[in-house]
């Protein structure tokens, strides 16, 4: 793997996490997820429509604390 991950890597990965857990990604892995796809479009590593494709892959997560931590908090 390459220093820089690209959209089809992570896809994969997702892809590959989801089908261990059987369909049904835990809550818990899903916000590491999260965690990592917020910090790589901050480092400029993913695009926006990127990062969207990709967070669609994980299960919705009401409210959830990445997007509090990676937007900021009032």
């Amino acid at each position: 793997m390459s220093d820089r991950p690209d959209i089809v890597q992570l896809t994969n990965r997702i892809q590959d996490e989801i089908n261990y857990f059987n369909g049904a990604l835990p809550e818990r892995d899903a916000l590491v997820w999260y965690g990592y796809l917020a910090a790589l479009i901050e480092w400029g590593l993913l695009s926006p429509s990127q990062h969207e494709k990709l967070s669609d892959m994980l299960p919705k997560i009401t409210d959830n604390p990445v997007i509090a931590v990676f937007l900021g908090r009032e």
